[in-house]
């Protein structure tokens, strides 16, 4: 028999006592790992609240809608690449100068003159790649539009001008210089060369001068236009100082360009043949048409002479060059026919371009200006 047997009571309170702390002890572990537990939550729970109201730039959430944009971008200038190969590419499938060139040489200018007047600024692109153009082109020009300003005269006799007929008219320059052709009747009757005016005129039969003038007027602008298109080519004025026709800004650009350009180019001889072959187309028109010619060229053309005395001063008298005396001579006599002539008003102007050129160059063919005042006496 046992103590637990004959002692059941007292076994029972020591077996009691014995088990008390494994039970406090699991009690306090369990308890212990709820504490745990619980503040490994709160700490999550608190951290998970920092995340919720505090995101930081860097998370993976935002970075991929920036990697979306940029590809989104990509493509675009790719698409935009693409649209602009595109159009290049149906830009260049026709070939215009091979259209061109398949034109008739006569479709040209109309095409080009249209393209310029749709265009006004591709006038400064096109003018210099123009070649200057020769003393002959300039002076067959002239006469061509001096003939249909006479021709378009009211009564006027075109029969007199015989066309295609022309006498060879020199002014006894040394070789090297062309001579330029005057057609044979080219000059209406009553006047001769230099301007040496008769007292006849052509008819009017009694019309008015506003009726004559209106059927000038295109003939008048087409001389203009023609006489100050050649102009520079064979100038010597300077480019600041130039009068124009044209007041307009875009135009005395053009003109200065062009100057510039040639600057120098054109030998004084050649200058004296485009001046008097101008100067004469003047003086052969009726009185009523050299007065509508005198305020539209004649500022211009006295300029562009005594430019030209200028020229032959600084070449003889101060680089120290010379002149054929045969060519000083025809100068002399032409610019002597030019101060003599009666012209418009304010043509008187050219016999003090006469006594200019005797007083700088005149000593070249034994002439002063102790000469000039004996002849005015």
């Amino acid at each position: 028999m046992t103590m637990g047997h004959t002692q059941p009571a007292a076994f029972q309170q020591l077996a009691s006592s014995m088990n008390l702390p494994t039970s406090a002890h699991r009690s306090q572990k369990r308890r212990l790992e709820f504490d745990d537990e619980t503040e490994s939550s709160s700490r999550h729970g608190a951290r998970d609240v920092a995340m919720d109201r505090s995101p930081t730039p860097e998370r993976p959430k935002r970075a991929a809608p920036k990697r979306a944009k940029i590809t989104s971008a990509s493509n675009s200038k790719d698409d935009k690449g693409g649209k602009e190969n595109s159009s290049v590419g149906s830009d260049n499938d026709v070939d215009v100068g091979v259209l061109l060139a398949s034109l008739p040489p006569q479709s040209l200018l109309p095409l080009l003159n249209s393209m310029l007047s749709a265009q006004p600024s591709l006038k400064s692109l096109l003018l210099p790649l123009i070649p200057r153009p020769t003393l002959d082109t300039a002076i067959q020009a002239l006469e061509q539009s001096a003939r249909k300003l006479r021709e378009a005269y009211p009564y006027s006799n075109p029969s007199s001008i015989a066309p295609g007929s022309s006498s060879t008219t020199s002014f006894g320059f040394g070789s090297g210089i062309t001579n330029y052709r005057t057609p044979v009747g080219g000059l209406p009757s009553g006047f001769t060369r230099f301007g040496q005016q008769s007292p006849a005129s052509p008819p009017d039969g009694g019309m008015r001068e506003s009726y004559i003038l209106s059927r000038l007027r295109p003939a008048i602008h087409e001389f203009v236009s023609a006489s100050m298109s050649y102009v520079p080519y064979f100038s010597y004025a300077s480019p600041s100082l130039a009068l124009h026709v044209d007041s307009s800004g875009s135009s005395q650009s053009l003109s200065a360009a062009l100057q510039l350009q040639h600057k120098d180019r054109s030998h004084p001889s050649e200058t004296f043949l485009f001046l008097s072959a101008l100067s004469n187309h003047i003086l052969s028109q009726p009185s009523l048409t050299q007065s509508s010619l005198a305020p539209l060229l004649l500022p211009r053309l006295i300029q562009e002479w005594r430019a030209w005395i200028d020229r032959i001063d600084e070449v003889v008298n101060q680089q120290g060059g010379m002149f054929g005396v045969d060519t000083v001579r025809s100068w002399e006599k032409g610019l002597d026919e030019f101060a003599e002539a009666k012209g418009p008003e304010g043509w008187q102007d050219m016999r003090k371009v006469r006594d200019q050129w005797v007083g700088k160059v005149g000593w070249l063919v034994g002439r002063n200006v102790l000469h000039l005042m004996e002849e005015e006496l």
